[in-house]
């Protein structure tokens, strides 16, 4: 397993600090698949050579 991998017992721990029900386990075991799925398709953004690419200009409009 690669160090930046989530394991099971990290998503449990996570899951738990957000209120989730730990102990239903089909549902955390369900949830952790879709999960680590989800980060594992995310890493390729992380080698994108962003180096000579211009900032974009963000429009933050002001609070009512």
């Amino acid at each position: 397993m690669s160090e930046r991998e989530l394991t099971k017992e990290a998503f449990l721990v996570m899951a738990e600090a957000l209120g989730l029900d730990v102990t239903d386990e089909a549902h955390m075991e369900e949830l952790y698949a879709f999960t680590a799925s989800q980060l594992s398709s995310l890493r390729s953004v992380n080698e994108i050579d962003l180096s000579d690419a211009e900032l974009a200009m963000v429009y933050v409009p002001r609070s009512i």
